[in-house]
C-alpha cells in the first residue's frame, strides 16, 4: 500500500468519525425529554402619578378617594409599605394627610386594583428650605 493511500484512509477515517461525533451532539441536543420552561414573568407594573384633592380616607378599609377637577375620583388601595409626605414633613403617616388636602398619588395598577406607593403634596406645594 502507498502511502499516499495510507494518507488518504486516514484523513477519511478521521473524518468519519468527527461527522459520527456531531450526529451524536446534535440528537442529545434536541432531546424531547427536556425540562418544561417556567412561564414568563408578568411585567413590572407601571407607575403613574395622579394629582387631586383628597374626597375620603378609610383607614380600616385601606383606600384613599382623589378627585380632580373635571374628572372622575379614583379610589386607591392603601397598603402597609404605602410612604406618605405632607409640605412640612418628608416622612409623614396617613394620619396627617387630610381630606380637602391636595395631593399627587403615584401607584400602579394590577387587576383593576389601583395601589398607592406614596401619597404627597404635588411638585408646586412642596415647602422649599
Amino acid at each position: 500500500m502507498s502511502k499516499r493511500l495510507l494518507r488518504t484512509a486516514m484523513v477519511l477515517g478521521i473524518a468519519a468519525l468527527a461527522l459520527s461525533f456531531t450526529g451524536l451532539v446534535q440528537a442529545q441536543g434536541t432531546s424531547t425529554n427536556a425540562p418544561a420552561t417556567a412561564p414568563a414573568a408578568k411585567p413590572k407594573p407601571q407607575r403613574h402619578q395622579y394629582i387631586g384633592l383628597i374626597t375620603s380616607i378609610d383607614s380600616k378599609a385601606g383606600s384613599v378617594i382623589v378627585k380632580k377637577e373635571g374628572a372622575e375620583s379614583k379610589t386607591f388601595k392603601i397598603v402597609e409599605k404605602t410612604r406618605y409626605a405632607t409640605a412640612d414633613k418628608k416622612d409623614a403617616a396617613l394620619t396627617d394627610i387630610k381630606v380637602g388636602d391636595k395631593v399627587t398619588v403615584w401607584y400602579t395598577e394590577e387587576d383593576g386594583v389601583l395601589t398607592a406607593h406614596r401619597i404627597g403634596p404635588p411638585a408646586s406645594a412642596k415647602h422649599t428650605d
